[in-house]
């Protein structure tokens, strides 16, 4: 699955798709701002999954019985979250990273096109880049459950 750069003036109000019983996953190890997107990400009407801390979390919820979409932090607990990207895109699960380095040239190259929010994130960004970037991908996609 390729994903794109979303730009956020090419996401015009008629693209969007509601979020109201999307099941997200948040991961994110620092505990503030994993509430601050838990309450974020609720206020949307999403179902929060987790949120989770490390690496091993991520990729065994998305194997296990895979979410909606994943909110994902770069870095987790000293573990980069770019080592199971392939293998989330390959189960189809739709993703944005969340980092608080703002330089896509710190990302790997393969990596640098994806959907990301740079953090502190900005409650009206994230509402936009959720609806389109998780919203739009399930529009086709075939029923999936995951565990809490």
């Amino acid at each position: 699955m390729a994903y794109i750069a979303v730009s956020m003036k090419s996401i015009s109000p008629s693209s969007r798709v509601p979020l109201v019983g999307q099941r997200i996953l948040v991961a994110e190890d620092e505990s503030f701002i994993a509430l601050e997107l838990e309450g974020t990400l609720e206020s949307f009407g999403c179902t929060v999954v987790g949120p989770v801390s490390r690496v091993e979390e991520v990729l065994r919820h998305a194997l296990e019985g895979s979410c909606d979409g994943a909110l994902l932090d770069v870095n987790l607990r000293g573990r980069q979250i770019f080592e199971i990207l392939p293998k989330l895109q390959a189960l189809e699960l739709p993703f944005i990273i969340t980092s608080g380095y703002n330089d896509v040239t710190l990302f790997p190259a393969i990596f640098r096109a994806l959907p990301r929010i740079a953090k502190p994130v900005d409650e009206s960004e994230l509402r936009r880049v959720c609806e389109h970037v998780f919203g739009n991908s399930l529009l086709g996609r075939r029923s999936r459950r995951c565990d809490v």
